[in-house]
């Protein structure tokens, strides 16, 4: 679909929805529309061939052309990866989201997410600009009371995750208890795309098939500002008895047992028979808010359904330990500081060499100063270490906000990566700049650049990565909405 296409179906579903709500202004509608344009360049590395008379071979039997590490097949072939010229493109998006109420029937409401998307040429493909138009979100509320029924394009967040499906839900609450029930065809995640279309041209062993997804939830609001849920979701495909995944999680959260705040998930894989992510966070914050401390347990096993295999490989677990605290001082100076501890399970994996480090720390502290009314200054320190991989970085940014209309913000980065099993040592920095304007009530412009700088340290036939990347984008407000008094609207 080519750009001009593309903008005129934007425009075509815009017309479209204000003209159902217009007739219905003053019942109210209220949303927003904004247009990104964003512009990226990299540079790829291709693989290509050479003769092997051309190969260089090293004294430990390694070998290279011209630098580069190559894999040979002997009277066949020799192949490496090399670095090709910078490749850039400009990506567009164009969004839409609004819900509209009073439409006739007490109760009722339209909310949607639209989104439209489209490049204007350069060799470099932004992910997901081969769909040129999605329905993020779109359904009908009515609400009755302690009734709520939904139907359309929804998605579910809770411990299992983000989950979207095209169907209906229905939820009631009754006394301390609130109950949901939903089922319909399942969407991918993070596409939104029938789950059979996105996944046909990855893993061709899938069945042609639709995925349907159906559960329920109960939440029992508890004495001391508290709650704790439980949800089940099962995904089968057109077959009930082809099961695609089948998970349960419970969630805890207090904030009653002042000044202690306490967060907690786990999830349940019922087809494998095994526990998935589970964390659970302390929080202390006196009344005064002049220092938290949080402390979080946390449990991470990926999560793969049955559609795949790689849920029978034995994914490995990890085990975490995390710790942060934050300061309020006078004069608008606030700091804080984090540390955490990572533990791998045994992957029952047979060793040749040393066995594999299972332990990685990382460490990071921060903080800002509110020097005067307008400005600010933010400042932050990282360093992580793992089995194969270092990262070691540093941001400064520095903000001016003389109103709520403007703000300008410049930013500085540096970081040093060391990713031992591919590409040795590297060195990078970068800085930038952004600002955002009111140009009129419920109209702001935003727009910015960011140039990162690569310089290689141990390989020095690497070509430099440098990056420059900007965007820019418009947000208009539309509608009505009681609630915002300072514009009056």
């Amino acid at each position: 679909m080519t750009g001009r296409h593309l903008w005129f179906r934007v425009g075509m579903v815009l017309a479209a929805t204000l003209g159902v709500v217009r007739p219905l202004a003053a019942q109210g509608y209220r949303g927003w529309l904004q247009s990104t344009a964003r512009y990226v360049e990299l540079r790829p590395i291709q693989q290509d061939t050479v003769a092997f008379d051309l190969v260089t071979r090293a004294p430990d039997g390694s070998l290279s052309f011209e630098g580069f590490p190559v894999t040979c097949i002997p009277d066949v072939r020799c192949t490496y990866y090399r670095t090709v010229a910078v490749q850039g493109t400009v990506a567009l998006t164009q969004d839409l989201g609004f819900t509209a109420w009073g439409l006739g029937l007490r109760g009722l409401s339209v909310t949607g997410l639209l989104r439209a998307r489209a490049r204007t040429g350069g060799d470099l493909i932004w992910p997901r600009q081969d769909d040129s138009f999605d329905a993020l979100l779109a359904y009908a509320q009515l609400r009755r009371g302690a009734l709520r029924i939904r139907l359309g394009r929804m998605e579910n967040t809770s411990g299992l995750g983000f989950s979207s499906f095209d169907g209906g839900s229905v939820g009631a609450v009754a006394g301390r208890l609130r109950l949901e029930a939903f089922a319909g065809r399942s969407l991918a995640r993070g596409l939104r795309e029938p789950i059979s279309d996105a996944l046909r041209g990855i893993e061709d062993f899938v069945p042609d098939d639709d995925a349907y997804l159906y559960g329920g939830s109960l939440q029992v609001r508890l004495p001391r500002a508290s709650s704790i849920a439980l949800r089940y979701q099962r995904e089968v495909f057109t077959d009930p008895a082809v099961l695609l995944s089948e998970r349960a999680s419970l969630d805890l959260r207090t904030s009653g047992l002042r000044p202690l705040r306490i967060n907690g998930s786990v999830d349940y894989d019922v087809a494998f028979e095994r526990v998935g992510k589970a964390h659970l966070t302390l929080q202390y914050l006196p009344s005064d808010a002049s220092f938290i401390v949080e402390l979080t347990g946390r449990r991470y096993l990926p999560y793969f359904d049955l559609s795949t295999i790689w849920g029978f490989f034995s994914p490995v677990a990890y085990h975490e330990a995390e710790a942060r605290g934050s300061w309020a001082f006078g004069g608008g100076l606030g700091l804080w500081a984090a540390g955490g501890l990572r533990r791998y399970q045994d992957a029952n994996a047979t060793v040749v060499f040393s066995p594999l480090e299972d332990d990685a720390w990382r460490a990071s502290a921060g903080g800002n100063w509110q020097a005067f009314t307008a400005w600010r200054l933010d400042g932050s320190y990282r360093i992580e270490w793992g089995n194969g991989a270092f990262l070691n970085t540093a941001d400064l940014a520095v903000r001016w906000a003389p109103d709520e209309r403007l703000n300008l913000t410049g930013s500085l980065t540096a970081f040093q990566q060391i990713e031992e099993f591919r590409v040795g040592e590297n060195v990078a920095w970068g800085g930038g700049a952004s600002a955002s304007l009111e140009v009129f009530p419920g109209t702001r412009l935003e727009s910015g650049f960011s140039l990162y700088l690569h310089r290689p340290e141990n390989r020095a036939v690497d070509r430099d990565f440098n990056q420059f990347r900007a965007w820019s984008s418009l947000r208009i407000e539309i509608g009505s909405d009681p609630g915002l008094r300072r514009r009056g609207r």
